[in-house]
């Protein structure tokens, strides 16, 4: 029962892993960090994968009098090590989504910084829960085997640490799966861009869902007589968690392959006219249409100031990071007045490819 829906899930996120490396890498030309976490996180779940499919070929998915104690107890041992791994599936993952979303949404310093203390809060907490899962017995052993003469924790702490990792697990999905939805809320995209990009993060929910499923059914690790069968549906929900968060996380940079659908803007150069793509992002009263390292800023009120000092309607911004070509824009205004401005073309950088696709 637990291997058909863990070979469909890993084989789909492994898929759309691969799909966003070849965009990343040969469309848009730049691996992030948060590419590399997903794959992190894919290389863990493969191996989760090789673990279930082998404790269930030592009967796991079977009650334990048709498996043979030797048998069970190798299973469990292998599931006990898959337990560990998958935590760090969901760290890597988590990583992974929350450094996109600082990437491809953010700028201001505030959103930044909580970004990084999510990752840090998410990272210690599950790395220390994944510390204590050998430690509760002595013999370790006795993790898998209740022959072996020892001691372990109480069942209240050993349920508590799992109930406290399971909430942590499944407000943190929960968060990574709002919050894209709350950035592109003033964002002027068409609606049915708007509507995938969300419905996609959304699958976050549903790994917070099994986080609580699985979470619920922590009592049963260390009370059950019947491990290789009672235990199925918590390994199994443990695993959709991880498998449904990568999906989460590589789905969204899998869009261009379905087509080119920027949002564009037309300028008039003196050579001839381009059509750029563009990133339109809003704050306060602040429209700020983006394309690569350069922003144009449209304020509500002509004297409205911007972040830079400067006190005109339109203020554009260029990064220093060396000319190849030398473009000259000349911009009409409603008022009649002309504006030049050179525009320094360059490689292309990880921000500038990135918002060729919406």
């Amino acid at each position: 029962m637990v291997t058909v829906p863990t070979i469909a899930t890993t084989i789909i996120a492994l898929i759309l892993t691969l799909l966003r490396l070849y965009v990343r890498r040969y469309m848009i030309r730049m691996l992030s960090w948060d590419d590399w976490f997903n794959v992190f996180a894919m290389v863990t779940q493969l191996v989760v994968l090789g673990l279930v499919l082998g404790a269930t070929s030592y009967g796991f998915g079977r009650h334990v009098k048709y498996v043979g104690h030797d048998h069970a107890t190798y299973s469990m041992k292998l599931l006990r090590i898959c337990e560990f791994l998958l935590i760090f599936t969901t760290v890597f993952l988590k990583i992974s989504i929350s450094l996109f979303l600082k990437r491809l949404f953010l700028t201001s310093k505030k959103w930044r910084v909580f970004f990084w203390c999510f990752i840090a809060f998410n990272t210690i907490t599950s790395v220390l829960d994944a510390a204590v899962i050998f430690p509760q017995c002595t013999p370790v052993e006795l993790n898998w085997d209740k022959s072996v003469e020892g001691h372990c924790w109480s069942a209240n702490a050993i349920d508590a640490i799992g109930i406290a990792q399971g909430a942590i697990a499944a407000s943190t999905d929960f968060a990574l799966s709002i919050l894209p939805i709350v950035f592109l809320w003033n964002i002027k995209l068409p609606k049915r861009v708007k509507v995938g990009i969300c419905g996609i993060m959304a699958l976050g929910f549903a790994s917070g869902g099994f986080a609580i499923a699985r979470t619920a059914l922590v009592p049963s690790l260390m009370t059950t007589e019947d491990p290789t069968w009672d235990l199925v549906d918590l390994f199994m929900w443990a695993v959709l968690e991880a498998t449904f968060g990568i999906i989460a996380a590589a789905a969204p940079s899998v869009r261009p392959l379905l087509g080119h659908n920027s949002v564009t803007t037309n300028y008039y150069s003196r050579d001839k006219s381009h059509s750029l793509p563009l990133r339109t992002t809003r704050t306060g009263r602040t429209s700020r249409i983006e394309w690569g390292h350069t922003v144009f800023d449209t304020r509500n009120e002509p004297d409205e100031r911007d972040d830079f000092g400067g006190d005109s309607e339109s203020q554009l911004r260029l990064d220093d990071r060396g000319i190849m070509k030398t473009t000259s824009i000349e911009v009409v205004t409603t008022l009649g007045h002309t504006v030049e401005s050179d525009l320094d073309a360059r490689p292309t950088s990880e921000e500038s490819a990135e918002r060729r696709y919406v």
